[in-house]
């Protein structure tokens, strides 16, 4: 008695131009609707209809995928495989068919170690790889599903996709990071490296201008008697201009440190923050300063903060014209940020200056009239900017201004956890 296995045969009857242009279904649809359709056959004829159209039905659906799928033997010949096939080897069926995968995708008659179909067979699932083929210049994503019994795997579901596009747009990816990275750490040394200047450069130059400011205040008093008033004058201005450029100096150096200079962070009443500027800025008599008794405590860089304030108060100070200053600091909150206000009924500013006046070194005065550097405003809007808030001013001339600021209530991606600032 022969006991041998029958071999495995796979027949497809190949699409007639009918065929493909029949519409698709599923399988098991198909089978029921063509059966329930033809009563008048015998069972065996409707079966075998029922089997033909939906052969035909996963052909067409088979044939239609773009990526190349074969049905692979277990010594990895191709038997069947679909026209995505045929157009990725660039080879008609007859030459694809009865080759070995190898030859035609590696062009080796043995499979590189991770070929999913040499894995596959040994591990009886389904495998998968990336791999590039050095002889096409290109990457594949390969999957191999073993078919038939745990005894037994007479056949592979082979399917190859191109992933070359995804490859290489990975591969410039990694080296436009790779370049950034790179960028990132020599303009981190440059900063560095200019800081550092900053600070040799600030030293160098305030020694010479204390001398000069010490000297110019030597000159009035010991030869106040022979001097006369305009020698005078010119010695107490040339003490104004090298206190002005101190200021500049520091300044620049204030301005240099934001966002690099790193505070610990803290509860800060910012009704107690505002009573300690007023008290350091000898506010003149004639100028009332009102302040709500309901500001919040904001846990923040303390230093920072005062800086914002420090500028704000000061710059108002400096432009009233009126017989009676007021300035008056506002708050409100919504869910996401505190807004502060500084208000003032000075000389007001044209609305073609509110973005100039925050660049740095830009006054709308000239520097002989008022002592301004240019620089506090700059300053304001980058801590501001720096902690993820924004800046902005209203205004009407004779009337006063009104200098906004917001800063968020908690850790953002976008300055307040990198620069350690949460409100």
């Amino acid at each position: 008695m022969n006991n041998a296995k029958p071999n495995h045969v796979l027949t497809i009857t190949p699409q007639t131009e009918e065929m493909k242009n029949q519409p698709q279904a599923p399988a098991i649809a198909s089978v029921r609707d063509h059966i329930s359709g033809a009563r008048h056959l015998t069972d065996h004829e409707q079966f075998e209809q029922a089997l033909i159209k939906a052969l035909q039905e996963w052909e067409a659906t088979f044939n239609a995928t773009r990526d190349p799928i074969m049905l692979v033997d277990n010594e990895f010949k191709i038997v069947q495989a679909n026209y995505a096939a045929s157009r990725f080897f660039g080879k008609p069926f007859n030459l694809i068919l009865g080759n070995s995968v190898h030859s035609l995708l590696y062009g080796s008659d043995t499979p590189p170690d991770n070929c999913p179909l040499k894995m596959s067979a040994c591990t009886k699932k389904h495998e998968d790889a990336e791999i590039y083929i050095p002889e096409k210049d290109i990457w594949v994503s390969v999957s191999a599903d073993p078919v038939g019994d745990d005894d037994e795997t007479p056949f592979f579901v082979h399917i190859i996709r191109d992933i070359t596009y995804r490859k290489k747009s990975e591969e410039t990816l990694a080296r436009l990071n790779h370049d950034l990275h790179q960028t990132v750490q020599e303009l981190k040394k440059s900063n560095q490296e200019l800081r550092n200047f900053a600070h040799v450069i600030a030293h160098d130059l305030k020694s010479p201008l204390r001398g000069i400011g010490t000297l110019a205040g030597r000159l009035i008093q010991k030869y106040d008697a022979r001097l006369d008033d305009e020698g005078k004058d010119q010695l107490r201005l040339l003490i104004i201009r090298v206190k002005r450029m101190g200021d500049f100096i520091d300044g620049i150096l204030r301005y240099s440190e934001i966002g690099h200079f790193i505070e610990e962070r803290q509860d800060v009443d910012v009704n107690a923050l505002l009573s300690e500027i007023i008290g350091e800025s000898a506010v003149p008599e004639n100028f009332e300063i009102i302040i709500p008794s309901n500001l919040p405590v904001v846990r923040c860089e303390r230093l920072r903060l005062k800086q914002v304030f420090q500028n704000l108060l000061s710059n108002a100070l400096k432009y009233i014209d009126k017989p009676k200053g007021r300035i008056e600091i506002g708050f409100t909150q919504d869910k996401d940020f505190w807004q502060f206000s500084v208000s003032d009924n000075g000389c007001g500013i044209k609305e073609q200056y509110y973005e100039k006046i925050f660049e740095i070194f830009q006054t709308l005065a000239p520097r002989d009239k008022t002592e301004n550097t240019g620089i506090g405003l700059t300053i304001v809007k980058k801590i501001v900017e720096t902690y993820g808030g924004k800046v902005w001013l209203n205004s009407t001339l004779g009337q006063g201004s009104t200098f906004y600021f917001t800063l968020p209530k908690r850790e953002t991606k976008n300055g307040y956890a990198k620069t350690n600032i949460a409100c």
